[in-house]
């Protein structure tokens, strides 16, 4: 195919990327992470704090509050979340790549980003078939790139103090905005290895933090409010107006954004550029064959649950008091290899036809990730909280598994309704004009 070089200057692009160049592995794979993290999250949205650590402080010890504690402390807590930070390492290197690219190209007609598109690719935006080529800059794009974990930070932010503590968004853009741009090219299995390394180095001061707390408090230094929350305060903040709730989460946040940043932003730097490495090497992308992710879940998952589940029953067989703690930070490391079997399942389903049914519903709700997690909150914060229907502390499992089931319902049908008429969800779509600071094409 011939191409047009008009003599003008085509800047860098300042648009995202055509959702023809989306991997829908990585879709349904964040899908099913986001979908997964609302389960151990529903216990912080509908209960005291005291719940994921010692719930029959605060809920009764029914067999079927104790069963959905182990199940999910088991299976679902910590294994999720890395799942979704592994991607956010992903998208550092797909946003990256046509910054990375020796040329970028748009279209000549409309100056829409064409950049990794086929040569015979027509505009989708308005069919020209027409290029104009310029050569690139990383300087462009790394400060879009910093542009763009601030107003995710700033999202983050807003999200945490006025809504819910439970916020990742900060995190992730703490992150972002530190380490990640400046590492996206290193070798991949560099990469893959050494954030892995790093992330066990930071999982394991998350860990000695967690001791150090239960030390103290078995060492009468503090009490047990002091390692979460007063659990007769947060009922009363979160069942009365949204000021009420304001003035008891502003002072859980600031303690918890404090803790997170000093001693687990170097575990997500790892998770994160491991899954740049997992990204380089064709692995989250699906490039593999079926029989080789299938062979690694089958591995990988009761491997998984070998380290996870003996583990889980030693910590509350040696803890006395309050195991959950612990198990909180211990959670996610030893659940390592589980997270990746649940990864290699659904690549392996996301490549087989027969399973559209459940991939294909996963993938739209991953497509609107940022719009499906806010979703949780604005969904359970309406339903528990006082300002809206008033159930916090109130409901127990297993009507709390509804719950995340009819939340569950609606990402998937709200996001595949969405995308029949939009590209993006509407908090991606504001994310992406705050970031090229122009009105994104959304139809």
């Amino acid at each position: 195919m011939d191409h047009d070089h008009p003599s003008a200057p085509v800047s860098i692009p300042d648009q995202p990327a055509p959702t023809k160049l989306r991997y829908s592995s990585i879709d349904t794979l964040r899908g099913f992470a986001l979908l997964g993290i609302l389960v151990p999250n529903i216990w912080f949205f509908a209960w005291p704090m005291a719940a994921g650590t010692d719930p029959t402080s605060v809920m009764s010890d029914s067999p079927a509050n104790t069963l959905a504690h182990d199940i999910t402390s088991t299976l679902f807590l910590g294994k999720f979340m890395f799942l979704f930070a592994l991607l956010f390492g992903s998208g550092v290197v797909m946003y990256a790549r046509k910054f990375d690219q020796k040329t970028i190209s748009k279209c000549a007609a409309c100056a829409y980003d064409l950049t990794g598109l086929p040569d015979d690719a027509t505009c989708p935006e308005c069919n020209s078939s027409r290029r104009a080529f310029a050569k690139n800059t990383l300087v462009k794009g790394a400060s879009l790139w910093h542009l763009r974990c601030l107003i995710l930070l700033a999202f983050g932010l807003m999200h945490a103090y006025l809504f819910w503590y439970g916020d990742i968004l900060t995190f992730y853009a703490v992150a972002g905005l530190t380490l990640l741009w400046w590492v996206r090219r290193l070798n991949p299995k560099l990469q893959l290895w050494g954030g892995l390394g790093l992330y066990f180095l930071g999982a394991s001061l998350m860990v000695g933090f967690s001791l150090l707390g239960l030390w103290a408090y078995h060492a009468g230094h503090i009490g047990a409010d002091e390692l979460s929350a007063d659990p007769a305060a947060e009922i009363a903040g979160y069942t009365g107006t949204f000021i009420d709730a304001f003035q008891v989460r502003f002072f859980t946040t600031i303690s918890f954004q404090f803790m997170f940043v000093l001693f687990f932003t170097p575990a997500l730097w790892g998770i994160m550029t491991a899954g740049m490495g997992l990204t380089r090497l064709g692995f989250l992308t699906g490039e593999q064959s079926v029989s080789f992710y299938l062979t690694l879940a089958c591995v990988l998952i009761p491997a998984g649950l070998v380290t996870t589940i003996p583990a889980y029953l030693g910590i509350h067989a040696v803890v006395d008091e309050l195991p959950g703690f612990v198990w909180q930070s211990l959670a996610q490391p030893v659940g390592v290899p589980l997270a990746f079997g649940y990864a290699c399942l659904i690549i392996a389903l996301s490549k087989l036809g027969a399973f559209k049914v459940l991939t294909v519903p996963l993938a739209a709700v991953g497509r609107m990730a940022l719009t499906n997690y806010f979703s949780h909150t604005l969904l359970c914060t309406t339903f528990f909280y006082g300002y809206g229907l008033g159930y916090f502390a109130k409901i127990e499992y297993p009507q709390l598994w509804l719950v995340v089931l009819s939340i569950w319902a609606f990402n998937i049908i709200f996001s595949m309704l969405w995308l029949r008429f939009f590209r993006m969800g509407p908090f991606e779509w504001v994310w992406r004009c705050l970031t090229y600071r122009q009105l994104v094409p959304i139809r």
